[in-house]
């Protein structure tokens, strides 16, 4: 490993309050940051600290990285690159930097970029099959479908609306003209908000249209979103 890949990983693994606050900011309309949250983060980080990196390395990667958490999903590539609480494996660090970088954080980028020229053919077409395989588990889209089932089902008790229809169309949601007055306590509207925003940025990178709520069919919309996960961009 070169000395300024060395530093930077380094230097990355300093500064990481830093960048998971930045995470927070960005377009990705995350799953709500809890205190519970920031706790197993806290847990996982002073576990690393002290050499406990067998448990660290759990907690990353089945409790934080399934969340989306990129910080934790770089520190599982930094792990298999230095072989921290796993065997060093570059191909495997290599696409988990790639999916710690799917949001555009610039140091992940400049880590994921400088590993991906150090790769041979093989081992590129290798860590591609390894990036689909994590990204369609812990990837930004795979987490929104699942968060958007769970606030569908909320907001469908109050609605009436049947999920996972056999309807073949696949539609967006135009949430404010649906309910009138039952949609106003602050609970539902928050809700609302927060499905319509991921259901925005799932429309954004899946070319999924969304047109009304009771024509929208979950199922469709997760099979869409799994076989764009299956193309390596």
């Amino acid at each position: 490993m070169n000395n300024n890949l060395t530093n930077l990983l380094a230097l990355l693994v300093l500064v990481w309050p830093g960048i998971v606050a930045a995470q927070s900011t960005n377009s990705f309309p995350s799953v709500p940051l809890t205190t519970k949250t920031i706790n197993v983060q806290n847990k996982a980080e002073a576990l690393f600290e002290e050499g406990n990196y067998d448990r660290a390395l759990f907690i990353y990667r089945n409790e934080l990285a399934p969340i989306g958490d990129k910080y934790s999903q770089y520190m599982i590539g930094f792990m298999y690159l230095t072989g921290k609480g796993v065997e060093p494996n570059r191909v495997s660090a290599t696409a988990w930097y790639r999916l710690a970088a799917e949001r555009g954080t610039r140091e992940f980028e400049t880590v994921r970029d400088q590993l991906m020229v150090s790769l041979t053919p093989e081992q590129v077409g290798e860590c591609d099959r390894r990036f689909v395989d994590i990204r369609k588990k812990y990837g930004d889209l795979a987490i929104l479908v699942k968060a958007i089932r769970a606030d569908f089902e909320v907001l469908s008790v109050r609605t009436g609306t049947r999920l996972g229809s056999d309807s073949s169309a696949v539609t967006v949601i135009q949430l404010r003209g649906i309910g009138g007055a039952q949609s106003g306590s602050a609970y539902y509207g928050k809700i609302e908000d927060r499905l319509q925003a991921r259901l925005d940025f799932i429309a954004k990178y899946t070319q999924v249209e969304i047109r009304d709520l009771d024509s929208m069919n979950l199922s469709s919309i997760e099979r869409l979103v799994s076989e764009h996960l299956e193309v390596v961009e």
